[in-house]
């Protein structure tokens, strides 16, 4: 086993254990929202105006900055003297942060603009929707500055290899969200989950701060604009920020500007679809990539090609083993889950009818996505922003090709918003490995593509399970999930250990592993 596959595994431990408490809150949080505000015109508006924070926050400080930063500041880390790495993370931090102020007063601004222009997030929405949309718009901006700044205290804690904190700080979150739905809205209605959102956001940064305490991360005032090291986390940061910005906007703003026309509540079924496709790309895909990517980019500043190709096509084969039976979970179980969590109050029968259509379409999407979680953490590690970004912009215009063809009321409606993204980013992840294989050779193809064959075997006896169970099982929601998933989940792991896919133990047995090393 190589020297870092353990910490790695433990790692993602670690971050899936964090996500999973994350998850079970965001549930909490959802539920709530959907009993307030069901898949109405306000939960339309609400969806249309974060999309313009969330693609602000990418451009600034989101996975760009994550991206440049870590591998530059882990430089500084290896020595005795952090004063270097410090100076840099306080010029990155006070520079997001002046930018983030000056473009969110900009935006705030121009937001009645920005939301009915033909271009905008809600050209087809009534006046009033558009004017509630440009209020909201304004008060989400100001969770903006407050996720710029926390997401580099999550990067400068990864870079530490402490992934507790950051892992947290989703919770405090949704907490927030909660308390706004709960006691701000009935009051200021959506508006109140707005302010209950920029809570939040002060709660996720505010829980990272004694992390820094921890490490020794002291802040201290100055850009230091002509420093090297801040260039060339500006040189590398430059290309991604373009790379996701066509992405959030391939996601967030078409799906706003197309969905605002087909009717009221499919832009929030879009939504909490996924939402749910999102717990398991998450837990799997993001969760994998973020405890991976300071160990692709040391054995990156090591040289160590073979360590390197060895954790790449291990994460993928991970990726593949955990996400294929998710997405057929989905599917075949995707209206009971919707029931079960969102079904109530506001969230009606129809509504749950609304999103599992979407839901069915975004399954494709999560394999896809989680995969490019780790394919463009591979170029960063090896300092290649500029690859990943020339990929996307064929991909993104695939994506917006797909969605002007597919979204439409007479075709796929919302369900098209879903599948065009899928399909692209699917795209976007096979060039990707097949460039790094070709330029690196950090791809071991037939290892993964025989776990890929295996999982795909697997796959099939669980769906036969879950067949079985739903026919067996009451009518009954929670008796569905829990008899027909249960059952599915079971079969699947036998079959996969008996075709001899060994990432279906190797997390367990680190946990395992971590347990027994706490107890001594």
């Amino acid at each position: 086993m190589n020297r870092r596959s353990i910490p790695v595994a433990r790692s993602t431990l670690i971050v899936m254990g964090g996500m999973l408490a994350s998850m079970a809150m965001g549930l909490v949080r959802q539920r709530v929202i959907a009993a307030r505000f069901g898949t109405g015109a306000e939960l339309d508006a609400y969806t249309a105006a974060n999309g313009l924070p969330e693609l602000l926050f990418t451009m600034l400080a989101g996975g760009a900055l994550t991206f440049a930063f870590i591998p530059i500041y882990s430089e500084f880390l290896t020595g005795d003297d952090r004063s270097d790495g410090n100076r840099l993370v306080s010029q990155v931090i006070n520079s997001v942060f002046l930018l983030a102020v000056g473009v969110s007063l900009l935006a705030a601004w121009a937001a009645p603009t920005l939301v009915s222009a033909p271009w905008g997030l809600g050209p087809h929405f009534p006046i009033e929707v558009q004017r509630l949309t440009a209020d909201l718009m304004r008060v989400l901006l100001l969770s903006t500055i407050l996720f710029a700044i926390s997401s580099i205290l999550s990067g400068v804690l990864h870079a530490h290899q402490h992934f507790l904190l950051p892992a947290v700080s989703p919770i405090v979150y949704s907490l927030g969200v909660i308390f706004g739905a709960l006691a701000l809205s009935p009051s200021l209605g959506i508006l109140g989950l707005g302010w209950g959102a920029v809570a939040g956001a002060a709660l996720h940064l505010g829980v990272q701060l004694p992390g820094l305490i921890r490490y020794r991360v002291r802040w201290s005032p100055g850009l230091g604009w002509a420093d090297p090291a801040l260039r060339r986390v500006a040189v590398l940061m430059a290309p991604r920020v373009v790379d996701l910005m066509m992405a959030r906007a391939s996601i967030d703003w078409l799906n706003a500007n197309l969905g605002s026309g087909l009717g009221e509540g499919r832009l929030s079924a879009l939504r909490y679809a996924f939402q749910i496709m999102n717990m398991p790309w998450s837990l799997v895909g993001t969760a994998i990539g973020i405890a991976v990517f300071p160990t692709f980019a040391a054995l990156a500043a090591e040289q160590d090609r073979a360590a390197l190709r060895g954790a790449l096509s291990g994460a993928l084969r991970a990726i593949l083993t955990l996400t294929l039976p998710a997405a057929v979970g989905l599917l075949l179980l995707g209206r009971p889950v919707i029931q079960v969590l969102f079904e109530g109050g506001e969230f009606t029968a129809q509504s749950t009818d609304l999103v599992f259509y979407a839901l069915r379409f975004y399954v494709l999407a999560l394999i896809s996505q989680s995969v490019l979680e780790v394919v463009v953490r591979a170029f960063a590690s090896r300092k290649d922003t500029l690859t990943p970004l020339l990929v996307s912009f064929f991909t993104t215009a695939l994506n917006i090709g797909l969605a002007l063809t597919l979204a439409r009321p007479e075709r796929l409606s919302h369900g098209g918003l879903a599948l065009d993204n899928g399909v692209a980013v699917g795209v976007e992840s096979l060039i990707g490995l097949a460039i790094l294989h070709r330029r690196w050779g950090l791809l071991e193809v037939r290892r993964v593509v025989g776990d890929l064959a295996r999982s795909g075997l697997a796959c099939a006896a669980m769906a036969l399970a879950v067949t079985v169970g739903l026919r067996l099982a009451p009518e009954a929601p929670l008796a569905e999930l829990i008899l027909a998933g249960g059952l599915g989940m079971v079969v699947y792991f036998v079959a996969a250990a008996a075709l001899g896919i060994r990432e279906v133990r190797s997390l367990p047995a680190a946990l395992l592993r971590r347990l027994q090393i706490q107890r001594a």
